[in-house]
């Protein structure tokens, strides 16, 4: 009995990380242009591949 009440604890917990992994997910961009200068700075330019939105990161 506990090693039935062991399998389904360890069942219900894989499947709760499984379903995190999932929803957590992941941004679907694809980086165009990503250029760092010797100051530190730097420029980074992303496309939303869903989309097709442009996101630009400018660093100073």
């Amino acid at each position: 009995m506990n090693a039935t009440k062991d399998l389904m604890r360890a069942f219900l917990l894989i499947s709760a990380f499984a379903m995190s992994c999932l929803l957590v997910g992941c941004d679907n961009e694809e980086t165009l242009l990503d250029v760092d200068t010797p100051d530190g700075g730097g420029v980074e330019i992303e496309r939303s591949l869903d989309t097709g939105a442009l996101d630009i990161d400018v660093g100073e």
